[in-house]
């Protein structure tokens, strides 16, 4: 019996890593097919990001412009800003682009798992946000003449890692109700700025006023950005790290947990209605 069960788990390893491999390979031949698309991602992502860190300071006295504590958190928010939608937005996105190309039932007849087949663009776009992360650190150093630094590596890739769990979960429930609702517009906008607009992604909990404070405390992305940060730059975390770490794991599995079994709800409802590929 025992000998049965390993057998078992070998086979859905070997079927997970050969899922993940083929979604992977497709998302990067796709991705590299365009090169002028590569290019702009490249280009594009550090400039709106320097736009985005330029309104915030205008709210700083000038003589904390070139403030190293200032100026490094609000970049690795920005990557963490970044590294999140990517995870967040790519099942529903990727379901979307198949609803729209006519492929969705047929992937959805395969008994691969369903957040590893739509989210395919993910390491191709980890490839392009390191070499963006990259671009960007150079435009901060030339502008503010602040140097990126990394404290603790190993934590910041755990911390990034479990948070990208965490938004892909996020992303699976975000992809049922694409399935469900067909024009998610205004639902893009809410889990955007709600989600990780009420957190301490960019602003210390602490500036936040009184009512919405309690969204940020209550919002693990509050956490999972305050590793990050804590990680790169040593900023001070809302709890104690080993807490924080613990809250972002739980949080990771249970939003795995759900968007697998909301996707799953939705997805079963969509075949007895025969619209599963209407958009």
């Amino acid at each position: 019996m025992r000998e049965k069960q390993e057998n078992y788990l070998s086979i859905k390893f070997r079927n997970l890593f050969l899922e993940t491999y083929a979604a992977t390979y497709k998302g990067l031949k796709v991705y590299f097919r365009y090169p002028a698309w590569v290019i702009s991602d490249v280009v594009a992502t550090p400039l709106w990001m320097l736009m985005l860190i330029i309104p915030l300071l205008l709210f700083l006295p000038l003589e904390k412009w070139r403030n190293p504590c200032i100026i490094r958190n609000l970049y690795w928010g920005m990557i963490f800003w970044r590294v999140i939608s990517l995870a967040l937005w790519e099942i529903g996105m990727s379901i979307r682009r198949e609803q729209q190309i006519g492929t969705i039932e047929y992937l959805f007849l395969t008994n691969a798992n369903r957040i590893v087949i739509f989210s395919s663009r993910v390491l191709s776009s980890l490839i392009s946000l390191s070499m963006e992360a990259f671009y960007a650190a150079l435009i901060i150093h030339a502008f503010f003449g602040v140097n990126i630094e990394i404290n603790n590596l190993p934590l910041l890739v755990l911390a990034l890692v479990l948070s990208m769990i965490f938004s892909m979960g996020m992303g699976a429930v975000y992809g049922a109700f694409v399935l469900k609702i067909k024009s998610p517009g205004a639902l893009s906008n809410i889990l955007q700025f709600i989600l990780l607009g009420f957190s301490s992604i960019l602003i210390p909990p602490s500036s936040f006023p009184d009512p919405i404070n309690i969204f940020v405390y209550v919002n693990p992305f509050s956490y999972a950005s305050d590793l990050v940060k804590y990680a790169s730059t040593l900023y001070q975390t809302m709890l104690p790290v080993n807490y924080e770490l613990c809250l972002l794991a739980f949080s990771a599995i249970t939003s795995l947990v759900l968007g697998l079994k909301t996707l799953d709800i939705v997805e079963r409802n969509n075949r007895k209605k025969g619209t599963l590929g209407v958009y």
